[in-house]
């Protein structure tokens, strides 16, 4: 038996000895549409590991086909190649966006909704023309047979799609919606490391994964490795930064402190579509569904909260005696209740609007207001609205808050609102906990795109929020989800989306005194360095490359 095993070891020592290398000369390989295919490829495995399709493992190879594709071109056709690989992930994840012309009337505004979509996709596939443009700089001078060269390959990399991720975030009012590592939002052990340095850290190792994975390949089809099909160094490199972040998690979640202050709230999702909310005929209806849904909720003992989603109210609260006679016998038993509406400031100027979350306590007393700070931009208000107002639906612009709102609740239990998107942007949260919130409220109308994954994928940026600053959410929506985040990104939810109801739940608010995390005290540092590093990765290259091509009397690179 044991001869019979040695001699299939040698047959197969002798059939990998004797296997043929792929051959890169092929015209297959060498097509435009080779690379066109493996930039769609990525494209399509980046979509499929978000929210709405759900595979967050394809994730980890997910940039290789692009790294193929993009490893032997000039800068001019990296730079197209990842704007296509962009542009099909993003109209893939943002899909949803196209709901938006159920909520317009008139074929204009729906064509513009749609231009719109596209638009937005393309802007966002920009970012990822500094990562092609870093891989094909980078195979020439770096990627080979060297372990540590291609390390640094990696590391480059790495940086340089960081810091495009991050740029994104806050250029031009910002869109940092589905960076790579919110894909892990289900896998809790994953995604503690959140706590050092934000979403963007496992960002980071998801592409140092990648990179890893792409240079193993590579072995297989350049240098004297190329017939050893088997895992190389560099993959295991690759893989030590997931591994040691999954032995974070593990520790982090094994000694979890016990927390015993607990808060009780009442979370109202009261499903109005929002061609409903914009029709004034339904006003009454949406009025009598929040107090059928409220009242029913408040039989219920110990509620320290009732919370209802963002411009539940159907009009102005302030000017709107129907709207604050609701407010007052909600609030007639004592338990304060917190809801969005828009607000209005009589100035000499004119009328200031606001989106507003307002805290009411007993017999309709307003006990806080915050104001929105994050504008939507062509929902909220309108850039250049000489130009593009006939493209919108929205005639009046909303004003942003001056920052951050501590909302009183029994004890110590204060609390921060944040209102539609605000929960994907990152800072405003860092600033919350930073000014004293113990926990965070998140309402939101997430109407606008029903029925899509849009609601997931929102979920999924806010469960980052209170792991960056080990803190708990409350979340309630119109149409979902609806749920209590606790400071581990852990999910209670009763409610299915597209639902009416309400439902209750206890968090836990960060205790008095309790440490704060290193990414509530400095933020986005590591994003930053990040940004830095990537922008001097590129100069680099880019000032090497021209001095290598000008020695070896080499045309320059596009």
């Amino acid at each position: 038996m044991i001869g019979s095993f040695k001699e299939m070891d040698k047959k197969r020592q002798k059939y990998d000895a004797e296997r043929p290398a792929i051959n890169l000369n092929n015209p297959i390989f060498q097509s435009i549409w080779f690379a066109v295919f493996g930039s769609i490829l990525s494209g399509v495995l980046l979509a499929l590991g978000f929210p709405g399709f759900g595979n967050s493992t394809l994730i980890f190879v997910a940039l290789v086909p692009l790294m193929f594709a993009v490893q032997g071109a000039s800068i001019k056709k990296a730079s197209w190649l990842a704007l296509l690989s962009g542009f099909v992930f993003f109209m893939m994840s943002l899909s949803w966006l196209h709901n938006l012309t159920g909520t317009v009337e008139g074929v204009g505004m729906k064509a513009s909704a749609l231009v719109g979509y596209a638009l937005l996709a393309l802007y966002c596939g920009l970012y990822f023309i500094p990562f092609a443009i870093t891989v094909t700089l980078g195979v020439q001078r770096w990627a080979g047979e060297n372990v540590w060269k291609n390390v640094r390959f990696m590391f480059a990399v790495t940086m340089v799609w960081v810091g495009a991720e991050y740029v994104r975030g806050f250029l031009l009012t910002g869109f940092p919606w589905n960076p790579l590592g919110v894909s892990q939002y289900a896998n809790p052990t994953i995604i503690q490391i959140a706590e050092w340095g934000g979403v963007s850290i496992v960002s980071a190792y998801i592409v140092w994964m990648n990179a890893g994975a792409f240079i193993t390949f590579r072995q297989y089809t350049h240098g004297s490795r190329m017939k050893k099909y088997r895992p190389h160094f560099e993959l295991m490199i690759g893989i030590v930064p997931l591994a040691l972040s999954i032995a974070h998690g593990m520790n982090v979640l094994f000694n979890r402190p016990e927390f015993y202050e607990s808060v009780n709230v009442a979370l109202v999702q009261p499903n109005i579509p929002q061609v409903e909310k914009w029709d004034t005929e339904m006003d009454q209806m949406i009025r009598d569904r929040l107090a059928e849904l409220g009242s029913t909720a408040l039989r219920l003992e110990g509620i320290d909260l009732m919370i209802w989603p963002e411009t539940a109210v159907p009009d102005f609260l302030r000017t709107s005696r129907a709207s604050y006679d609701l407010v007052k016998s909600m609030t007639a038993t004592g338990t304060p209740l917190l809801l969005g509406s828009m607000d209005v400031e009589f100035t000499e100027a004119g009328r200031i609007y606001y989106n507003s979350s307002m805290l009411f306590g007993k017999d309709g007393e307003e006990l806080g207001k915050y104001d929105k700070q994050h504008l939507v931009p062509f929902g909220e208000y309108v850039p250049f609205p000489g130009l593009m107002r006939k493209f919108t639906p929205i005639e009046v612009d909303f004003r942003h808050g001056a920052g951050s709102t501590i909302l009183p609740l029994r004890g110590n239990a204060s609390f921060s609102a944040l209102i539609c998107f605000e929960d994907i942007v990152a800072p405003l949260s860092v600033n919350a906990t930073r000014a004293g919130a113990r926990w965070l409220v998140s309402q939101s109308n997430d109407a606008w795109f029903d029925p899509s994954a849009q609601s997931e994928q929102h979920l999924a940026h806010a469960i980052f929020r209170c792991i960056e600053n080990r803190i708990p959410m409350a979340r309630c929506c119109n149409t979902g989800v609806s749920c209590i985040i606790d400071a581990y990104g852990n999910v209670q939810r009763n409610l299915e989306p597209l639902t009416k109801g309400f439902t209750t739940g206890q968090l836990h608010p960060r205790p008095i005194g309790l440490e704060k995390t290193f990414y509530t005290r400095n933020g986005n540092v590591f994003s930053k360095v990040a940004l830095i590093a990537g922008a001097t990765v590129l100069f680099v290259l880019r000032s090497k490359g021209w001095k290598f091509r000008r020695k070896k009397d080499v045309p320059e690179v596009e």
